[in-house]
């Protein structure tokens, strides 16, 4: 199955920290590949980092949590860029990590480490990354370890202490710092231990246990930060590209090239720009992917990013005619390169059966595609998106939990940037429905599945206001029923306005059923419960509304009119009354 490799990064950074223990049930979330369960598990991520780094409050937990979303974003268009290259993802997705990751690192560490805070987590690795100690560009990875191993040696040298024997466990553990022998922060607290026991045990005379104590809390300090600092190095082998971007920071200033003044920008300015985005990261791919990339022709490449938008733009006008396809196809086929871009021709094809209504061939195909042998770009969101929009609209009935969220995690993780969250509504109400990751998704997915239907399909002409017999339609359709029941029971009661009378009154006519009430009324979403519709009211028309489909008791309870508002806070209020336990029991 499929994850999400943003979250698998943010796993990465919790156990380079040491944040893992022994039965923490943080650790399990891991193998649990909906995108929501690590949406609870970032957010614990980020606070204990922030506890860890930021110590003195230099941002708060909530700007720490903006900059990681600024830095997912970063992540998501960075990888929704198509790439024409031979090389297989994982090499170009090292490439775009040796461009991003050193300059974002030294970002963090200049804007967070206050100077001259020698108790602060960044003070020693600010240190060596300025030092003799830390290796040239032309140096090897396995200098790093040794630049550390002599760094601490040095440190500790410098702190006075006046008996060094029990200090052994320390040093030895320092000698077995190298490539592939990764050290856990536990061992080395306990060697720390080791050694203030040792210390307090030994017979000298005239020893100064609290002074001693000092030293080892500093040594440990020193160690600890190291360690996480080597625990970069042996996922990215990156801590001599950090050292040179870092000490140029430290020399000349935060903005010592037009990038890192961008980058800054666009991390830490309280108002989000998504302009300084795209700027960032179709820098970073100009300077990584040209040296391993193939030339397409001009028209090939325009076909290509016309595909983009006709599966992602939502908002575009228009439509394609057969010949409009017959043209792209063609040339796709016959473009120079033809192995690096048969996988968008594939696209082509699918888009293809689509606007001619052949669904099963849709499906088919859709099914045998390998998602994770697409190159990176946006082809394996739009692949993914299509594949649940089809899920839904063939095998609706068959969509049980879990059985869309390698999909899911796919499009998250290629989509790019997502311009149109709306988990908050106009009136400041949040949206349950969009609020979840993995819903929000879904509802995209089919939004972005029906406007693309509207223009491609070209075999008939069909009412303005008509369903298109391939799209998705009818998920509304029990919510909109149930609110035309209720609706009409209330007005036949127009003259009480009592809602605890009113609710009695449903629940004793047997207005709702049980199922209705509490139950989910719309299959492929999760928490889809009658009051959360409600609440999610805007949210489900927009995304889950058919182009030309009927639901007018959900209208007539959406929008800002004083009277919908009305309508939908009464309904909230009788639902209310009607879960508290004297009617459920």
């Amino acid at each position: 199955m499929r994850s999400h490799a943003f979250a698998d990064m943010m796993y990465v950074l919790y156990q380079s920290f040491g944040l893992f223990v022994k039965n923490d049930k943080h650790r399990e979330t891991r193998n649990n590949s909906g995108f929501s369960f690590h949406q609870v598990f970032a957010k614990h991520c980020y606070d204990s980092v922030s506890d860890i780094v930021d110590t003195n409050g230099v941002f708060s937990k909530e700007q720490r949590r903006e900059i990681f979303a600024r830095y997912e974003q970063l992540y998501n268009a960075l990888m929704h860029i198509p790439v024409f290259s031979r090389l297989d993802n994982s090499q170009i997705a090292r490439r775009y990590l040796q461009e991003a990751i050193p300059p974002v690192i030294a970002l963090e560490i200049y804007k967070t480490l206050q100077p001259n805070d020698e108790t602060h987590f960044y003070f020693h690795i600010h240190q060596f990354l300025n030092s003799r100690h830390c290796p040239s560009v032309e140096s090897g990875s396995e200098c790093v370890y040794a630049g550390v191993r002599d760094y601490l040696r040095e440190y500790i040298s410098t702190l006075g202490f006046s008996y060094k024997a029990h200090l052994s466990s320390v040093f030895s553990h320092i000698a077995n710092i190298r490539k592939g022998n990764g050290q856990k922060n536990e061992t080395i607290k306990q060697k720390i231990i080791l050694s203030r026991t040792e210390y307090i045990e030994s017979s000298i005379s005239g020893k100064d246990v609290t002074a001693n104590n000092a030293r080892l809390v500093a040594v440990e300090r020193a160690y600890l930060s190291l360690n996480a600092l080597l625990e970069l190095e042996k996922y990215t082998a990156l801590v001599v590209s950090l050292s040179g971007i870092y000490r140029k920071m430290t020399e000349h200033g935060i903005f010592c090239n037009s990038i890192n003044r961008i980058l800054h920008h666009y991390i830490y300015s309280e108002q989000y720009d998504e302009t300084l985005l795209y700027s960032i990261t179709w820098s970073w791919n100009r300077k990584t992917t040209p040296p391993i990339s193939v030339t397409l022709k001009e028209e090939p490449y325009r076909y290509i990013i016309e595909l983009r938008n006709i599966v992602f733009n939502t908002n575009q006008s228009g439509s394609y005619s057969g010949w409009d396809f017959i043209k792209m196809s063609a040339c796709l086929k016959s473009s120079n390169h033809s192995d690096v871009v048969k996988p968008y021709a594939k696209l082509m094809a699918l888009i293809c059966l689509l606007s001619r209504e052949e669904l099963t061939g849709a499906w088919t195909l859709v099914n045998d595609i390998d998602i994770e042998e697409l190159p990176i770009g946006f082809l394996p969101a739009a692949f993914s998106v299509i594949k649940l929009a089809l899920k839904v609209k063939l095998e609706r009935n068959k969509i049980r939990d879990g059985v869309l969220l390698s999909m899911i995690n796919s499009i998250l993780a290629n989509q790019g940037v997502l311009t149109d969250y709306r988990a908050v509504t106009q009136q400041g109400i949040v949206s349950p429905m969009a609020s979840s990751a993995n819903n929000l998704v879904i509802m995209r997915a089919v939004k972005m599945y029906n406007v693309m239907i509207r223009k491609i399909s070209y075999l008939h002409e069909v009412d303005p206001f008509g369903i298109y017999p391939h799209a998705i339609s009818g998920l509304l359709k029990k919510f909109d029923d149930i609110l035309g029941k209720v609706n009409r029971y209330i007005k036949e009661k127009e003259c009480c306005n009592d809602n605890k009378i009113l609710s009695d009154l449903i629940w004793a006519d047997k207005i709702l059923t049980v199922e209705e009430l509490s139950g989910s009324l719309i299959g492929i979403l999760s928490e889809s419960t009658l009051y959360n519709c409600l609440l999610s009211i805007d949210d489900l028309i927009y995304y889950l509304r058919c182009p030309g489909e009927d639901i007018s008791n959900i209208i007539l309870l959406a929008g800002i009119s004083r009277d919908a508002r009305y309508m939908r806070e009464q309904f909230c209020e009788i639902l209310q009354l009607l879960c508290q336990p004297c009617h459920t029991g």
